[in-house]
């Protein structure tokens, strides 16, 4: 629900003594009202409802209509069930079918190539061409952040990007174009979004069935999972957090750290199993048997 929306309902939600809260003044405004007005709710709609609120709370402490924010010890409910695992991260096995499905020369084969080198968002995979490229590096500021610390990523085009970059037509593109990722008329997608739907069809094209994820949803290969395919390999190769986010453009190391916690249980649990395999005991049991 949008934020004005919800201050709608706020206003006229009322108290037990049938006045609506948006005829009080911003003093009288306590802890309990606000319990009150998340109660019955789901939790991602608490979750709305509370940021909101907190929105319309600060602009109150700053014009002096409170001293204190009433929602300060509130928390809204925690979801059901597992974590959300977000995105589905493509693995080798994945990625290899559709190299085998869309061949060097194609568009399609050049999206991956290009989500995978530079873990790009799609937002910026679609936008980046030649324009970009500067003495084998792609440059270029992520969307994302154009308006917050304005980073500059600048990525290397590993061999298998430029091998793509390298089969396609010269006439692949419409003239005047300098994106790597085009249509089918050889023109920009006219949007981020109508990229991912192009993508989509290319991953339903190699074969790609949805798979049914640990948290319970069903989800299918798109091109945000191969941003968190290219960081994980980049974590299994032994980059660490901070070499993460020059690649990534993350601004925290909170942002990467699922890659690298992946990295150290791997690592730690084949080094204990290993342990295991050399103790005494288990050499010679191995040997009786």
């Amino acid at each position: 629900m949008a934020a004005h929306r919800i201050m709608d309902n706020f206003r006229e939600f009322k108290t037990p003594s049938g006045r609506r809260y948006g005829e009080n003044r911003f003093a009288t405004i306590r802890p309990k009202n606000i319990t009150e007005f998340l109660e019955g709710r789901t939790a991602n709609a608490q979750k709305n409802r509370l940021k909101a609120v907190r929105f319309l709370i600060r602009f109150a402490i700053s014009q002096g209509e409170l001293a204190h924010d009433p929602t300060e010890a509130i928390e809204a409910l925690k979801k059901d069930g597992p974590k959300s695992m977000g995105h589905m991260t493509w693995l080798e096995p994945q990625i290899e079918q559709y190299r085998e499905r869309h061949a060097l020369g194609t568009v399609a084969r050049v999206a991956l190539e290009l989500l995978l080198n530079i873990a790009a968002r799609r937002h910026d995979a679609h936008l980046i061409g030649q324009q970009h490229n500067r003495n084998g590096k792609l440059t270029w500021r992520p969307h994302k952040t154009l308006r917050t610390t304005g980073k500059m990523l600048s990525i290397r085009i590993m061999p298998s990007l430029q091998a793509a970059l390298d089969a396609m037509p010269k006439d692949a593109r419409a003239d005047g174009v300098l994106t790597f990722v085009t249509n089918d008329y050889g023109r920009p997608f006219a949007s981020a979004a109508a990229f991912g739907n192009k993508f989509a069809d290319w991953c339903t094209a190699a074969g790609l069935k949805p798979v049914l994820c640990d948290d319970g949803r069903t989800r299918n290969y798109r091109a945000h999972g191969l941003r968190k395919a290219a960081l994980r390999a980049l974590a299994h190769a032994g980059a660490t957090g901070v070499e993460l986010m020059s690649v990534s453009g993350h601004c925290s190391l909170d942002q990467v750290q699922e890659y690298l916690d992946e990295v150290d249980q791997e690592r730690a649990a084949d080094a204990a199993m290993m342990k295991l395999a050399n103790a005494p005991e288990t050499k010679a049991a191995t040997s009786s048997d």
